[in-house]
């Protein structure tokens, strides 16, 4: 299982906050370094929010490798009833 951190991102149209995966040691699987923890605006509001790509793409890595061997149902995310 992983977790989700919010980093703080200030950028041209405003605040923002980008989305990281975090492994079982609490470091980003981007390998960049997270400092601090991520603030919202008491409105709640943020002019925009994103994923990390690298983050994002090592968890669809690890979710097709875990799919290896799985009924061809499993693996193109269809349900049994």
């Amino acid at each position: 299982m992983y977790n989700m951190y919010a980093e703080h991102l200030v950028t041209g149209n405003g605040p923002g906050l980008l989305w990281h995966v975090l492994n079982r040691d609490d470091r980003a699987l981007c390998g960049r370094p997270l400092n601090g923890k991520a603030t919202v605006l008491q409105e709640g509001a943020m002019e925009r929010e994103d994923y990390c790509r690298r983050c994002m793409n090592d968890v669809a890595a690890a979710v097709e490798a875990s799919l290896v061997g799985a009924p061809a149902d499993a693996r193109s995310g269809e349900r049994r009833s």
